[in-house]
């Protein structure tokens, strides 16, 4: 039996970097509805829709013709996932964000067949190989660790893996681990289970949700792209996906073909 994926957008209007992030336009439509299209051609999805608490979100995605969940107000998108999923039957939920416009179907299409592949993990995400430009030892690039089956070890803002003083390494530290991206998909009985626990101690410390996930004993399965695609943070984050979207509309290509490039 196939399982029911569904497949949600958490959209929010506030952003201290960036207010009404959603609503940007992006060569003539706002960025959510960018995203939902791109969504919209993965093979596994069975539903496609936003969840947001803002109505000028929600009449953005209607008239573009897609599906939108109004929310109540929610600390994280995953929370407002969990307020969706309530009300949709599902087997494996995928939470892709809103500002990634330029992300290939196909990888959120990965972590789903990941999931089923690995009948043991809970939730799939992404990571990539660290990039000559990557900052590895910046706090906003979240570093992932993972074992030999490509289970997450742990994900950390630091620097890690560490040296110890003496040791004669294999490669250097930042060989060892993979810069994270943070899209998921979660059986929908573990993300329930994971709405309900506290938050844990190291999730606190690191600030990152997926840190609860392994406090907890859930495992964590992580498939490795290429690179990362160019996700929309800041204003000159637009900018640049404009240009990589124009470029690819000039050349005849997919969008996502850039976000490789970028």
């Amino acid at each position: 039996m196939n399982a029911r994926v569904l497949v949600v957008i958490p959209a929010r209007y506030g952003s201290s970097r960036f207010p009404g992030k959603p609503l940007a336009d992006l060569c003539g439509k706002p960025l959510v509805v960018r995203t939902l299209e791109r969504a919209a051609g993965m093979r596994s999805a069975s539903e496609v829709l936003a969840a947001t608490d803002d109505p000028r979100i929600a009449a953005a995605v209607t008239s573009a013709g897609f599906a939108c969940e109004m929310t109540g107000d929610h600390p994280t998108g995953t929370d407002r996932i969990g307020e969706v999923l309530d009300r949709y039957p599902a087997d494996i939920v995928v939470n892709l964000q809103a500002d990634e416009p330029l992300l290939e179907a196909e990888i959120a299409d990965r972590l789903v067949l990941a999931l089923q592949e690995d009948q043991q993990a809970s939730v799939a995400t992404c990571a990539h190989p660290f990039g000559p430009d990557d900052d590895w030892a910046a706090p906003h690039t979240v570093k992932v660790l993972v074992d030999r089956t490509g289970r997450a070890l742990y994900f950390s803002r630091a620097p890690v893996p560490g040296v110890f003083p003496g040791s004669t390494p294999g490669s250097a530290p930042r060989d060892a681990a993979l810069r994270h991206v943070g899209i998921y998909a979660w059986r929908a009985p573990a993300l329930r289970r994971y709405l309900a626990w506290p938050r844990g101690c190291l999730e606190q410390i690191e600030g990152l949700e997926q840190l609860r996930a392994l406090e907890n004993g859930l495992v964590i399965k992580v498939v490795t792209v290429a690179a990362q695609a160019v996700g929309v943070d800041t204003p000159a984050d637009l900018e640049r996906v404009r240009a990589i979207w124009q470029r690819n509309a000039a050349g005849g290509r997919a969008a996502g073909d850039a976000g490789r490039n970028g």
